[in-house]
C-alpha cells in the first residue's frame, strides 16, 4: 500500500514553471522577499509533487510565474492554472511572465510581452491582483549552437547584447523585489481584515 504524500504547508507559495532558470530564480528572489515580510513562503514548481499536495486551505496568497516563449507560456503552467483557478481567485494573488521580450529596445515588443503577460491568467478566468512583465536572462552559453546563432540574430535585432561568449542578466530585480513587497503589504491587509 502505498502512503498517501504529505501536505505541503506555506502561507504564501511562489509557484512557477522554468524553462531555462530564470523563472525559478525569480521565485526564489519573491519567495525570499515575502519570508522576509513575515510569511511562510517558498518557491514551488508547478508541474512538482509539492505543487500537487499543497494544502490551499493554509494558502492566504500565491505568486504564479511562467516564462514566455515563442508567444506562449509553458503547459505545466497552463495546467497548474486551469486545476486551481478558484482556489486562486479566492486569495490575494499575483502571475508574473519572464521574457526576454521584456527587455527589448523595441517598444512594440515590451508591450506585446505585457499584453500576452496579462492574456494569460484571463484565459483561465483568473484575476489576479497583480500582472507583471519580467525581463528574462540571454543564456549565450547554455545554448546549443543553433539556438545560440538564433537568438544572437533575434538579439541584434531587439537591440539586445549580441557577444555570445557570455550570458546576460536582463532582469529588473528591483522590480521583482517591488511585486514582493507590493504583494505582501497586500496579503497582510487582507488577513489583517479577516482576523
Amino acid at each position: 500500500m502505498t502512503a498517501k504524500p504529505e501536505p505541503v504547508i506555506c502561507e504564501v507559495p511562489v509557484l512557477f514553471s522554468s524553462t531555462e532558470g530564470q523563472t525559478a530564480l525569480i521565485a526564489i528572489r519573491l519567495a525570499a522577499v515575502l519570508h522576509e515580510r513575515g510569511f511562510d513562503s517558498q518557491a514551488i514548481e508547478m508541474g512538482g509533487v509539492d505543487a500537487s499536495n499543497l494544502d490551499w486551505t493554509r494558502v492566504r496568497g500565491a505568486l504564479v510565474g511562467a516564462s514566455l516563449h515563442k508567444g506562449k507560456h509553458q503547459n505545466a503552467a497552463k495546467t497548474f492554472v486551469h486545476a486551481h483557478t478558484a482556489d486562486l481567485n479566492h486569495i490575494p494573488t499575483a502571475f508574473f511572465s519572464v521574457s526576454l521580450s521584456a527587455a527589448s529596445k523595441n517598444r512594440n515588443e515590451v508591450e506585446e510581452a505585457g499584453r500576452l503577460a496579462r492574456a494569460f491568467p484571463a484565459a483561465h478566468g483568473w484575476s489576479p491582483e497583480r500582472v507583471a512583465s519580467f525581463a528574462g536572462r540571454l543564456a549565450y552559453r547554455e545554448y546549443g549552437f543553433f539556438i545560440r546563432m538564433v537568438m544572437k540574430r533575434i538579439a541584434r535585432k531587439e537591440g539586445a547584447p549580441t557577444d555570445t561568449s557570455r550570458d546576460y542578466e536582463l532582469t529588473d530585480w528591483d522590480a521583482v523585489d517591488q511585486l514582493g513587497h507590493d504583494m505582501a503589504a497586500l496579503i497582510h491587509r487582507r488577513v489583517a481584515a479577516h482576523a
